[in-house]
């Protein structure tokens, strides 16, 4: 869950919580995380984090950077804040 897209579409939040699906947060503004400070790295994920939870009650505690992007002091800024960072494993996307 990116924040901007919490506050635009909430009910659509709610229902993918209500539905039983894991949520996961991608960041507040979807930045490039291995260009911020640690601090504003944990910002970024502490402002998703409160929103999804305030809407749903959801405490969420997977974190995967926008874009793929990630070095260690973006994992040690989730870590720090409870969370664990994830990547994805397949591509999907059709190339022809």
């Amino acid at each position: 869950m990116c924040g901007y897209w919490v506050d635009d579409y909430p009910e659509e939040v709610v229902k993918i919580a209500m539905d039983g699906h894991d949520l996961g947060n991608h960041s507040s503004t979807h930045p490039h995380m291995s260009q911020l400070s640690k601090e504003q790295i944990k910002k970024e994920i502490k402002d998703a984090h409160d929103k999804v939870f305030a809407l749903t009650g959801y405490e969420m505690e997977l974190f995967r950077p926008p874009f793929g992007e990630y070095d260690n002091n973006v994992i040690e800024a989730a870590q720090d804040i409870g969370y664990y960072t994830i990547q994805w494993d397949v591509e999907g996307m059709e190339i022809m």
